[in-house]
């Protein structure tokens, strides 16, 4: 399984040729090749077929390449991963998901898949969307369920339907699903996805939601149009600042380690080991870009 910077993930539909040619071009961390919703039931079945032979062909060399199914309960789920699973994404995403059997399920059905194509080891991830007021109180046993889940992603169309939430431009009535998504998300161990701007064409918006959501903790924010792709990337970027920040703090531990010292200083502010985790994982961000 891969994981690299997931800064942007970008739905793209299954049912558009056109469109899944063109996101090879994208700017993005992760491409979500898309068959459930925003694609017709009268298209689910061509646009399995889609996916499966674009993935096929190999023509996307330099994104993270993840397949949002239908349901799995439903009656394209388990068509979906019979036909994609053997072409190989780097990750699976689930959507709807509200309990961890699910995702068990889900990965023994995977399991199998792979057996039949002599895969030796899990090469596919699970990426689980909450998307309801029962997902988000199980986040926690979804987000540990099994050793392939890689990530949680927020859907918050879905989430504010369910739970009859309005939510204003700050979207303060969405702070605690989404401090409870990312508490959920780092108790595993995973990532976390901050749900899409659907105000495609405000900047000004897109430019809050995703600096709001990158000092909650996210690693990045889904994408509903290329434009927004410029904005996300800048945001959820490691910057040289942090950078410089982590090599000074990783310098300074190490110095103050070796006078036999567990704390320091960088700049008047006091360091110690909590700190040299969040510098190497700055590091590690930047080495993966």
């Amino acid at each position: 399984m891969r994981h690299n910077l997931r800064r942007s993930s970008i739905y793209v539909p299954g049912d558009s040729e056109k469109m899944l040619q063109k996101a090879a071009t994208f700017e993005s961390d992760v491409l979500v090749l898309n068959l459930e919703d925003g694609v017709a039931l009268s298209q689910k079945i061509t646009a399995r077929r889609n996916v499966a032979d674009v993935l096929k062909r190999g023509i996307y060399e330099k994104q993270e390449i993840w397949v949002r199914v239908n349901p799995l309960n439903g009656d394209f789920g388990g068509s979906d991963l019979a036909d994609i699973i053997p072409q190989r994404p780097d990750g699976i995403c689930l959507p709807k998901v509200e309990s961890a059997e699910e995702i068990q399920l889900a990965d023994r059905s995977i399991q199998e898949i792979e057996a039949r194509c002599s895969v030796s080891e899990p090469s596919v991830g699970i990426h689980a969307m909450i998307e309801s007021a029962k997902g988000l109180v199980h986040a926690a046993e979804i987000a540990a369920a099994v050793p392939r889940m890689s990530s949680l992603v927020f859907g918050s169309a879905d989430y504010c339907s369910d739970v009859r939430c309005q939510p204003g431009e700050d979207r303060a009535e969405l702070l605690y699903a989404l401090q409870t998504i990312i508490t959920a998300a780092r108790s595993a161990g995973i990532d976390a996805i901050d749900a899409p701007c659907f105000d495609i064409h405000n900047q000004d918006l897109l430019e809050r939601e995703s600096s709001v959501a990158r000092r909650l903790g996210f690693d990045g924010k889904s994408v509903l149009h290329p434009k927004q792709l410029e904005t996300i990337n800048r945001i959820f970027d490691v910057t040289d600042e942090e950078i410089e920040w982590a090599e000074t703090t990783l310098a300074e531990l190490e110095e103050a380690e070796n006078r036999g010292r567990a704390l320091t200083t960088v700049k008047g502010r006091l360091i110690d080991n909590p700190h040299r985790a969040a510098a190497q994982r700055i590091l590690n961000l930047r080495n993966s870009r």
